[in-house]
């Protein structure tokens, strides 16, 4: 009789990112098949308008929300089948962030950010008290960027899933939650707070890889730090903000920080980063979202 298979954290886990894009990728291409089918006697469609720069400019400035969830897989997948305990990760990496800290918009922007990160290390520790208090500190921190009732439902749903350790759900549940609140983002008038959850979302999973990093250093594993396409964009994101957001205290320290960060994450598809230089990231990155919180 064929013994029963076995299914580690890490090939779990992998099917479930597996699944999460197998769904993407169909609502993608269901969206698309859709928008292309038209009417047998539809009229025929209008000219295009002339090519505009300044639209097209603001249309690719919309940069994704940054992950370190890819980055944690590659770094499970490299160290073969060992367990990687995420919980002391998050441990000593995550903030708990009170939303009454946030006096303002901008303020609660970059807490936003930093709680995204945490969540989702939350989810691949597998912890049901570290979840949940992540859901509920995105929760309150969303609404004082506008989110309302329906947009976050789901926070709800991350909670009971967890509760109930339907771990596939919480991951796609957090995953639709931190979509329907880029969808607030996505306003004209909200724009710039965009930018700046990407920016602490960015260094705080920085915080979480780079913390795994010094402690169990391997210089295979280091190159999931390399994203000179991404951190390059955003640099010149955030320095083209305007005066009055560049002038926030909380804010001042970013530029400067991803401008120093920029070399260290500029290496070849094959190249380390150093072990310095991830204490140097490490460094940069706990000190950028020290004071985005103003702790």
């Amino acid at each position: 009789m064929s013994k029963p298979a076995v299914f580690s954290n890490h090939n779990v886990m992998q099917t479930l990112s597996l699944r999460l894009l197998a769904v993407l990728l169909f609502s993608a291409a269901a969206g698309l098949a859709v928008a292309q089918q038209a009417p047998a006697e539809a009229s025929p469609a209008p000219p295009k308008p002339a090519f505009d720069p300044s639209k097209a400019k603001a249309e690719i400035s919309r940069l994704p929300l940054p992950s370190p969830y890819d980055k944690l897989l590659a770094i499970e997948t490299a160290a073969k089948g060992r367990p990687i305990k995420w919980g002391k990760v998050y441990d000593a990496v995550a903030i708990d962030v009170d939303a009454n800290s946030c006096p303002d918009k901008t303020s609660a922007a970059l807490a936003l950010g930093v709680k995204i990160a945490d969540g989702l290390v939350a989810v691949k520790s597998q912890d049901i008290e570290k979840l949940n208090t992540c859901a509920t500190q995105i929760e309150s921190i969303a609404k004082k960027l506008g989110a309302g009732p329906e947009e976050l439902k789901r926070a709800r749903l991350v909670r009971e899933n967890a509760n109930k350790g339907k771990w596939l759900d919480v991951f796609l549940e957090l995953g639709f939650l931190q979509a329907d609140i880029m969808k607030i983002l996505n306003r004209p008038e909200n724009l710039d707070m965009r930018k700046l959850i990407i920016a602490t979302g960015w260094m705080q999973g920085a915080r979480h890889v780079t913390f795994y990093l010094k402690e169990n250093y391997n210089p295979e594993i280091s190159n999931v730090l390399r994203e000179p396409m991404l951190v390059g964009e955003l640099s010149k994101e955030i320095s083209a903000l305007p005066p009055e957001i560049l002038a926030h205290p909380r804010v001042k320290p970013i530029p400067a920080a991803l401008k120093k960060v920029l070399p260290i994450v500029s290496i070849g598809k094959e190249e380390p980063v150093s072990k310095e230089n991830v204490a140097a990231l490490k460094n940069i990155a706990d000190s950028t979202i020290k004071s985005a919180l103003d702790q």
